[in-house]
């Protein structure tokens, strides 16, 4: 509770030496009569009241409504202000649920921590006010010594503030009358915040509130002891002296002469504290050590009236040597004034009090009382007192230091030191003696039935709870955590009790962010819901602990669960249980290779739920981030994750397979070393087990056996082995064939695809990368329109990955056309993965089969070919219809050649209009023309596709792809990003690092960097980290840039002043053509074609720097002066454009620099942009400059126009389809069906 816990401030002083002896109760007594005396005149003074309500918010008031602050501080901040309103409702109404509201709301501000600052206020300040309340609201509640407390725990964290404005009057009586009598250095004390000039009034406030507690926990029965015969005068103010200092003399001089009250009397003091202290205590569990004293006051009466009454049941029951220390324990409690309801024997005590000589303390009164037991022991029987009793005395003692020491929270961390002991008994660490000493005493009270065994059990675990919630000292929290911890080890079953008790999960989280690693045990054993423990922030200390290899010293020796072992349980809940957001941001702060090398070195040898726990998060630390993918295996050892699979335990089973599906998305010449580590390690055994498990586990797991079963069994190739190998096929088929679950078949294809290909390390599947470079794609502009794909990365270049494939392949073949047709099945499933994962799996068994016998191929040709063609149409993703070109060539081999007659005329269009990208294309329609001379057609009619418009950033200036996705530079400076799918375009990034219009875009071919030009006269250089695009370089121009081109590590640049400059490798800038005047430049094959201002086109050879012109300027009348505004090359021709069109063959300009073809436009009009693909030139001319012109390029002929809405200020043909950017920010797109 927070009403009852300890500042931070405690710490400088829980250590001195007086801090720990004894005050005269008559002073205790005098410290709670002066402060209920001035807490209840403040409670019937509702002026006064209302003045401090005012005086303390109206400070909270001014700088909440000045200020915006994090949103937990204005929280804390809230149930500051509304507490203390709440606070003086319940003190006006003094209703139950409105104190205990209150109550909860003053929680908050009263546990922060002193030192720090909260909504630009000390948190002094708000602790100390939350206290005062909390003291008033227990007044109303009638707890007498609890206001107490709660009002020097005030002082404790602010006295300058309780001095100066809370409560002036009580600090000067408090601290002359009550703290100066301990002899501590009250002072002056300046009015600030002075805290050395109030050092000896907070050392003062901290002995007395803990001997108040100590009191509570002791002394708690039907009424206070302290207070038995004071309760009236301190429940009614009336009653109470106007001097608080004469009542002190008055109770020191007449507390000694009161005797024992008679049990049968009703005076007006015990009918008040009856009907007060009931309601106040009957909810506390404090009242049960009490309860079990007194049981104990009637069983030893019993006994010491002699033995002869006794049966066998009474003589086992007390002849149980704990029982008889507990017995032993209570007779000198229950002579102890605090801890004691008066009765006939405590008269002893009182007496001892009038002795001026002796100072009183409970040491001196038990020794005596002791020493008088002693005497009457000698006319008991022997049985009741033999040479036992020496150790019942030391068992009692030891109980009652227990007692002692969990009510005096600053001594948890201290060992008990038993003047009796040698020294060489007290050579064991002091933690390892708090801890075993405590938990023994627990253990036997366990062991003993009864409801008083159980009550002193719960007042032990109520006092380690509350030094847990309330102490700020690390090693007070420590001893409590590991005190728990070790009886929570000894019994389970103490959870719920813990639980029921309210152990609050921030309590420990607190302690473990405050180094206190053994908590993290004790959240892991009371199991809370992940939501729970989703906002206490754990990751950051749970990442401490598992990258610390001593981050602590255990004193809990038998636990099973160490700190780093729940840690990571803990932490596979935090990054598993929750959404995707939420478990990306745990997931981020341990994907790093330190934490992950840290995780991998804590699940211990055999033990398989912590080795279930790290599979499960790395699994998903590879789906967050696959680049630690690469870090996982170079530090994982194999063995504890084949355990998980050969364990008889299905989950574990499950979470190993999962495991090694994700680890081995990765490079295949790597995955085939760890399948060579599997197979080495696991024997046959592992494959008994996934043999067992693909009949046995569910469907999805069935196919991550299957799949990892037929991957061992491809490395070695048996003979003998061939059932295991179509057992694993055939799995993997019939849940490719499975339409009704989708999922299933998605799961089936996407591991057939990639079976016989590779991976990137960060888990993306290169296989299709790795298809269509043998389909001959090597243009980086058309490389760049394949999606998530890095064309430089080393795993494209591995030669491993085409013998894998070869072997995968003739295993699968070998079941023949069952395979083919449920390829062809999952070809035409209507999920788009699922058919194009089919489709790469038909490409890469296709590489195999072309080597095969034509009986197969054109069987399965009969099957598939129909149902590939499909995907060779336009509208098709570009590597899809490079993959179906694949299929085609390699099924179509041979003799079956002559099934390309089957074609359609719109698959053989397709073709040609491919045939500028792969070879393959080329090549077909040369056999397809060959069988069918002159039977193609051209459709010139475009459809839109596309249309996306963003406003606010100008005209679209320049277009072009990147790693598979549409750039968009705009006249605002901003580069926009789309995700094209189908006829949808997605803004997915939108940045602004140029300062003034972008106008143009390259391809930087080595590293594939993207190049943006802009009029704020610099170029970026930008680069794709796992798909975010940063600018990893400015190169700084004198000029604004117009156009940009690439060859090599060369960047060429036009200025606006129409300057062409070239940048090398280092970035240094150099004028070439310096005589020329440059308009536009197209790159291609280490050459750069430049068209001139005056109409000439000049070539750069860029390999040795040599200049040629290809075509002189025009002396024609109707040409002079007429730059060349486009250059475009299709194959080996190059086009040029200004007021005509021209157009040759390269090899044709250099030799007649007269162009074969010549396209005349319309009187006055000028080409702004030109484009030309398979089938068509498009033009964009100033006469129309919100269309894009059709031109036939074998023909030479109009044959239609788009329409872009408004002027267009860029084009880009990629993969059939003309995209325009136009003035109004608008992009449309269409394609030719």
């Amino acid at each position: 509770m927070a009403s009852t816990s300890s500042s931070s401030s405690t710490s400088s002083s829980s250590n001195h030496p007086h801090n720990h002896k004894s005050i005269h109760p008559h002073l205790l007594i005098h410290l709670i009569t002066s402060i209920t005396h001035h807490i209840n005149s403040l409670i019937s003074d509702h002026k006064t009241r209302k003045l401090l309500q005012t005086k303390c918010t109206s400070k909270i008031t001014n700088i909440h409504t000045n200020n915006s602050f994090d949103f937990s501080e204005q929280t804390v901040l809230s149930n500051f202000v509304y507490g203390i309103m709440k606070a003086e409702h319940a003190i006006d109404s003094a209703n139950p649920k409105h104190v205990e509201a209150a109550e909860h709301m003053l929680q908050a501000p009263a546990s922060l921590s002193e030192n720090g600052v909260t909504v630009g206020i000390s948190n002094g300040y708000l602790i100390c006010y939350s206290y005062f309340y909390l003291g008033l609201l227990r007044m109303v509640q009638g707890d007498a010594m609890q206001v107490a407390v709660n009002v020097l725990q005030a002082m404790v964290v602010a006295p300058w503030l309780v001095r100066a404005e809370v409560a002036p009057e009580m600090y000067r009586v408090v601290v002359e009358e009550c703290i100066g009598e301990l002899g501590l250095d009250i002072g002056d004390g300046d009015w600030d915040e002075d805290r050395d000039g109030f050092e000896g009034v907070r050392e003062g406030a901290i002995r007395f509130k803990a001997w108040l507690m100590y009191y509570q926990v002791v002394g708690y029965g039907g009424s206070p002891l302290l207070m038995k015969h004071k309760s009236h005068e301190m429940r009614n103010t009336k009653a109470c002296s106007t001097s608080s200092s004469n009542l002190y003399q008055h109770n020191h001089q007449n507390y000694v002469k009161v005797h024992p009250i008679d049990l049968q009397q009703k005076t007006n003091a015990a009918i008040v504290e009856s009907s007060v202290s009931k309601r106040v205590f009957e909810n506390s569990s404090l009242k049960r050590l009490q309860d079990l004293l007194m049981e104990d006051q009637s069983e030893a009466e019993s006994i010491y009236s002699g033995t002869s009454g006794f049966g066998d049941d009474d003589f086992e029951e007390y002849a149980d040597e704990f029982d008889r220390s507990l017995r032993t324990l209570h007779i000198a409690a229950e002579q102890q004034l605090e801890t004691t309801i008066t009765t006939s024997k405590s008269s002893e005590f009182w007496n001892c009090l009038e002795d001026d000589d002796e100072k009183p303390t409970w040491e001196n009164f038990q020794i005596s009382q002791w020493k008088h037991t002693q005497e009457k022991s000698n006319t008991r029987d022997e049985f009741i007192f033999s040479g036992e009793n020496s150790y019942r005395v030391e068992q009692a003692e030891i109980v009652q230091k227990v007692i002692s020491k969990l009510c005096f929270s600053e001594k948890l961390g201290q060992p008990f030191i038993n003047d009796d002991f040698d020294d060489d008994n007290n050579n064991d660490d002091d933690d390892d003696s708090t801890t075993a000493e405590i938990t023994a005493v627990y253990e036997m009270l366990a062991n003993k039935p009864g409801l008083k065994y159980s009550l002193l059990k719960d007042v032990i675990l109520d006092q380690l709870l509350m030094a847990l919630s309330t102490s700020k000292e690390q090693g007070v929290t420590r001893a409590s955590v590991s005190i728990l911890s070790s009886i929570i080890s000894s019994n389970r079953l103490v959870i719920d009790d813990i639980k029921k008790k309210g152990l609050k999960l921030h309590d420990l989280a607190n302690a473990l962010k405050r180094d206190v690693y053994e908590a993290v045990v004790l959240i892991y054993l009371i199991n809370p819901s992940p939501n729970e423990i989703k906002n206490l922030e754990l990751m950051p200390t749970l990442v401490k602990i598992i990258c610390s290899s001593s981050c602590f010293t255990s004193n809990v020796k038998s636990l099973f669960v160490t700190p780093h072992s729940a840690s990571l349980m803990i932490i596979q809940a935090l990054v598993t249980a929750f959404d995707n957001s939420t478990n990306a941001t745990h997931l981020a702060a341990i994907t790093s290779p330190k934490v992950i090398s840290c995780l991998v070195n804590v699940p211990r040898n055999g033990n398989l739920d912590e080795g279930a726990s790290l599979a499960a998060i790395l699994v998903k630390c590879m789906r967050f981030d696959g680049q630690c993918r690469y870090h996982i295996s170079q530090l994982t050892p194999v063995s504890p994750f084949i355990s998980l699979i050969l364990s008889n335990h299905k989950d574990a089973i499950v979470v190993g397979l999962e495991f090694y599906h994700e680890l081995l998305r990765m490079p295949r010449s790597s995955s085939v070393n760890l399948l060579q580590q599997l197979r080495e390690k696991g024997g046959i055994d592992i494959m008994c087990v996934l043999l067992l498990a693909i009949q046995q586990t569910q469907q999805e797991y069935k196919l991550l056996a299957a799949s990892l079963l037929l991957q061992l069994e491809v490395l070695e190739e048996s003979v003998d082995k061939i059932l295991n190998r179509e057992v694993a096929i055939q799995t993997l088929l019939e849940s490719l064939k499975c339409e009704e679950d989708s999922d299933l078949q998605q799961l089936a294809a996407f591991i057939l695809s990639n079976i016989g290909g590779t991976y990137a390390w960060t888990g993306e599947p290169y296989t299709i990368a790795w298809l269509v470079k043998k389909a001959g794609l090597s243009s980086m502009s058309h490389k760049n329109i394949v999606k998530n794909i890095d064309w430089s990365d080393d795993t494209l270049q591995e030669n491993g990955t085409e013998v894998w494939s070869g072997k995968v392949a003739r295993h699968i073949i070998k079941l023949g056309n069952p395979v083919f047709d449920a390829l062809k099945k999952g070809l035409k499933s209507k999920n788009k993965r699922t058919s194009r994962d089919c489709l790469t799996t038909i490409a890469w068994i296709g590489c195999e089969i072309v080597k095969g016998p034509d009986d197969l191929r054109c069987s399965a040709c009969d099957i598939l070919l129909s149902a590939i063609e499909q995907y060779v149409h336009p509208g098709m993703e570009l590597e899809e219809r490079l993959l179906a070109c694949l299929c085609i060539y390699n099924y179509t081999f041979g003799r079956g050649m002559q099934k390309l007659t089957q074609l359609s005329e719109g698959v053989r269009e397709s073709l040609r209009r491919l045939s500028s990208i792969t070879w393959m294309a080329e090549e077909l329609l040369k056999v397809a023309d060959y069988y069918m001379p002159n039977k193609w057609r051209i459709s010139c009619v475009h459809t839109q596709l596309l249309e996306a418009k963003y406003n606010g950033s100008g005209a679209v200036n320049s277009l072009i792809y990147y790693r598979g996705h549409l750039f968009s530079g705009y006249s605002n400076g901003s580069i926009k990003v789309w995700d094209i799918k189908g006829q949808t375009m997605t803004l997915i990034a939108d940045f602004k690092e140029h300062k003034k219009a972008v106008t143009c875009f390259a391809l930087l071919e080595p590293g594939n960097y993207l190049l943006s030009g802009s009029a704020d006269k610099t170029i970026r250089v930008w680069q794709m980290f796992e798909r975010t695009v940063e600018c990893v370089e400015v190169i700084t121009t004198k000029d604004s840039i117009q156009s940009l081109e690439t060859c090599g590590e060369m960047i060429f640049a036009v200025t606006h002043n129409h300057k062409l400059k070239v940048f090398d490798s280092s970035r240094k800038a150099k004028d070439i053509f310096k005589n020329k005047n440059v308009k536009c430049i197209r790159a291609s094959q280490g050459k750069l074609y430049i068209g001139c201002m005056d109409s000439s086109i000049q070539e750069l050879v860029t390999g040795n720097n040599r200049q040629q012109e290809i075509k002189a300027p025009s002396k024609s009348w109707r040409m002079q002066n007429k730059p060349i505004s486009s250059i475009c090359l299709h194959k080996d021709w190059l086009y040029s454009a200004s007021i005509c069109i021209d157009g040759s063959r390269i090899k044709d300009w250099r030799r007649q620099s007269k162009a074969q073809v010549s396209i005349v436009l319309e009187k006055g009009s000028n080409v702004v942009a030109m484009s030309a693909v398979e089938d068509f030139i498009y033009l964009n001319t100033s006469c129309s400059s919100s269309n894009v012109e059709i031109w036939l390029r074998g023909t030479q002929h109009k044959v239609g126009r788009l329409s872009a809405g408004s002027k267009i200020t860029s084009m880009l043909t990629a993969n059939d389809m003309i995209l325009c950017g136009t003035e109004s920010g608008l992009i449309k797109g269409w394609i030719p069906l």
